[in-house]
C-alpha cells in the first residue's frame, strides 16, 4: 500500500515557508522511456537514459525528462554535457501539483532520490547547497545591500543561456560584474538585463559606470525581456508567470515589503515555480497555492569573515500563497517572516538563448540605442473593418484587408523624418505576390519610449484562398542611421477562406428546419447530396461528425430555446 508523500509540499495550508525542492515530469520524449520501480531506484547507480518513469505498483509516481539539449542553455562549467530538468508531478492523496525547473545534472538524481525516501518511510525532506542557481549577498557593506534586482538578474540571465553566450561561468562571476558596475542603489531586473546587452541604464537610481555592459549588443533588450504587472493583475498574472516559466522563460518577480501598515521597500527575488490545485482552472486566484525562490538575502549572514558567496548554501524556498484584494490591489502576498508580509508587484520574464533568436547582422547598425535613434514594428496587425483596431488572421475573399502598424522609438534618442513602409504578401511557398510602398507624414518627431500608428489602410488587393504571409518593413535600404535593423520587420500569417453559417447545412444563406432535417436524414443514412462541407456546417457541437445532438441543438435554437453553443454565426472552412 501507498505510503502518503509527505513533503512538506503537503503541508501548504498550515505552513508560511520552508526550504524544499523536488523533481519529476516534463514533456515528453521522443521514444520509450525506461520505467524503473520505486524500489529499485538509487541515485548511486544512475538509470541508462537522461529520461525515465518511476512507478510504484504499476503507477506513476514520477517522470524524470532532460529538457533542454546539452549546451543550448547550459550555465554551469560543463557545458558540453549539462542540462535543465524540468519537474511536473501530482502529490499523491491531494489536488496538488507541483511544476518546478532549473534543476541540473548534478543535483537531479540526489532530489528524485529524497522525493522516493519521503514517499516511501514517510519522512519530510528539505534540500539546500545542491546546485541551485542562487547567488548570494554578502553581509558586509561592500556594494551590493541594494542590489537584490541585479542577483535576480544574474540567477535568469544565466538559467536561459545568455550568461554564458557572453563568458559567464556561473551567476556568482555575473553577479559580481554587476557590483563592480553599478552603484549599490535600488534598480528593476528589466534594465538589469538592458544593461547585461546593450549597456543601457533605465530610469532607475542604480547607475552603472560609463562603459560597462553591453555584453550581447547585437541583440536588443526589448525583444527579450518584458514586464507584467501583478498588483492589479490578480490571477491573470500568475498565469503569465506561470505559463513563461513552464516555456523555459527565466523569470523573476517584484514584491513590495510590508511590517505591519508600514512600507520597508521593494525587494527582487527568482521564480522557480508553483504549486497548484487543480480543482480550479488557471485562470482563478484560488489555483496559485504556492510559489518556489531563491533570494539573494536568504544565506548573506553566512557570506561574512572572509567568506565567499560562492561557498554558501544555495537554498530554493517554497512560501504559501495568499490572495488579497484591496482597492485597486488585486495580487498574492506571502510570509517572509512572522512580522513580514510580501505583496507581489510586477514579473520580468526572459526569453532563453536558442541560435533561432533573431539578432542583428547589418554592419550598418550601430548597436547602440543610447546614442542612436532607433524605431521598430511593433505592433503589427491586421483587420477587415477599417474602423475596428482587432487584430485576424482569417479572411473571406471578398474581405478588405486593412493593416496597422505601430512605429515605436526603442532609443533613447528622439526620432526626427518621414516614416515609410513597405507592404510585401507572399504566398505558401514564400514567392511574393503582391508589394506596395506607404507614406505615413513627410517629417514627424518620436520621443523615446513613445510611438506613433501608422494609418489604418488597406493593402489594395483582395486574395484569394490560400495561405499568406505580410509582412511590413521600415528602412529597407538603411537610408537612416539606426541602432538596430532586424528590428525593422514584421510578418504576420494569415488564412484566406471561403465563409459558412455555422448550421445552414444546405448553404441557402439561412438557418431553418430543414438543415435539421437535412442532419436528421443524413444520419438515417438516406441517400442524398450534400457536399463534403455539409459535416463541417452542422457540426454545431464539434463532435466531428453529424450527430443527433446537432439536430437537437438546432431545433432547440428554432424554437427559441436556451442552447451552450453559437449558431447562425460566420465561420471560415480550413
Amino acid at each position: 500500500m501507498k505510503k502518503l508523500l509527505s513533503l512538506l509540499l503537503s503541508l501548504l495550508l498550515t505552513l508560511s515557508a520552508a526550504s524544499v525542492t523536488a523533481f519529476a515530469e516534463s514533456a515528453p520524449a521522443e521514444g520509450a522511456q525506461e520505467i524503473i520501480d520505486v524500489d529499485e531506484f538509487s541515485a548511486d547507480a544512475a538509470p541508462l537514459s537522461d529520461s525515465y518513469t518511476i512507478v510504484d505498483e504499476d503507477e506513476t509516481l514520477l517522470e524524470v525528462e532532460q529538457i533542454k539539449a546539452p549546451g543550448v542553455t547550459a550555465a554551469l562549467s560543463d557545458t558540453a554535457a549539462s542540462s535543465y530538468y524540468t519537474a511536473e508531478f501530482m502529490i499523491p492523496e491531494t489536488n496538488d501539483k507541483v511544476f518546478l525547473t532549473g534543476l541540473t545534472q548534478d543535483n537531479v538524481s540526489e532530489i528524485t532520490q529524497a522525493i522516493i525516501e519521503s514517499y516511501t518511510e514517510g519522512s519530510d525532506f528539505s534540500l539546500s547547497n545542491l546546485g541551485f542557481i542562487d547567488t548570494e549577498k554578502t553581509w558586509a557593506e561592500d556594494g551590493d545591500d541594494n542590489l537584490c534586482w541585479a542577483a535576480a538578474s544574474s540567477n535568469i540571465l544565466t538559467y536561459t543561456g545568455w550568461a554564458a553566450q557572453a563568458g559567464f561561468d556561473s551567476t556568482d562571476d555575473l553577479f559580481e560584474t554587476f557590483i563592480d558596475s553599478f552603484t549599490d542603489e535600488g534598480g528593476n531586473v528589466f534594465y538589469g538585463v538592458g544593461w547585461f546587452f546593450n549597456g543601457i541604464a533605465g530610469q532607475g537610481s542604480a547607475q552603472p559606470a560609463a562603459g560597462t555592459g553591453a555584453y550581447l549588443p547585437q541583440y536588443y533588450y526589448g525583444e527579450l525581456v518584458e514586464n507584467f504587472d501583478l498588483d492589479t493583475a490578480g490571477a491573470s498574472g500568475l498565469k503569465t508567470a506561470y505559463d513563461r516559466l513552464h516555456d523555459g522563460y527565466g523569470v523573476a518577480l517584484s514584491v513590495d515589503i510590508y511590517r505591519g501598515a508600514t512600507n520597508e521597500g521593494g525587494h527582487a527575488i527568482t521564480c522557480w515555480g508553483f504549486v497548484t490545485d487543480i480543482r480550479y482552472p488557471d485562470t482563478n486566484k484560488l489555483h496559485y497555492k504556492s510559489v518556489f525562490v531563491t533570494d539573494s538575502d536568504s544565506d548573506k549572514y553566512s557570506v561574512q569573515g572572509g567568506k565567499d558567496r560562492r561557498d554558501v548554501d544555495d537554498v530554493m524556498w517554497l512560501f504559501a500563497l495568499e490572495p488579497v484584494e484591496q482597492g485597486a490591489l488585486d495580487t498574492y502576498t506571502f510570509h517572509i517572516t512572522d512580522q513580514q508580509v510580501a505583496v507581489l508587484s510586477e514579473t520580468s520574464t526572459l526569453l532563453p538563448y536558442s541560435a533561432d533568436v533573431p539578432y542583428e547582422t547589418s554592419s550598418d547598425a550601430t548597436l547602440d540605442p543610447t546614442n542612436t535613434t532607433d524605431i521598430c514594428i511593433d505592433p503589427f496587425y491586421l483587420t477587415d473593418d477599417s474602423n475596428v483596431e482587432q487584430s485576424k488572421t482569417v479572411f473571406s475573399p471578398d474581405d478588405d484587408i486593412y493593416f496597422q502598424a505601430y512605429m515605436a522609438n526603442i532609443s533613447d534618442v528622439t526620432y526626427n523624418g518621414g516614416l515609410q513602409l513597405k507592404i510585401t504578401v507572399t504566398d505558401e511557398s514564400g514567392s511574393t505576390i503582391y508589394t506596395r510602398p506607404f507614406n505615413y507624414s513627410q517629417y514627424v518627431s518620436i520621443e523615446p519610449s513613445y510611438s506613433m500608428a501608422f494609418n489604418m489602410q488597406s493593402i489594395g488587393k483582395k486574395l484569394p484562398v490560400g495561405d499568406y504571409t505580410i509582412t511590413a518593413e521600415f528602412n529597407a535600404n538603411h537610408s537612416i542611421s539606426e541602432a538596430y535593423y532586424y528590428n525593422n520587420k514584421r510578418s504576420v500569417s494569415l488564412k484566406v477562406r471561403e465563409s459558412y453559417l455555422l448550421g445552414d447545412v444546405d448553404t441557402d444563406g439561412s438557418v431553418a428546419s430543414i438543415d435539421a432535417t437535412l442532419i436528421q436524414r443524413k444520419i438515417a443514412g438516406f441517400d442524398m447530396t450534400l457536399d463534403a462541407n455539409a459535416v463541417v456546417r452542422g457540426d454545431i457541437n464539434e463532435s466531428g461528425e453529424l450527430d443527433i445532438m446537432d439536430a437537437t441543438i438546432l431545433q432547440r435554437y428554432l424554437a427559441n430555446q436556451e442552447i451552450l453553443y453559437s449558431i447562425d454565426v460566420t465561420r471560415f472552412y480550413d
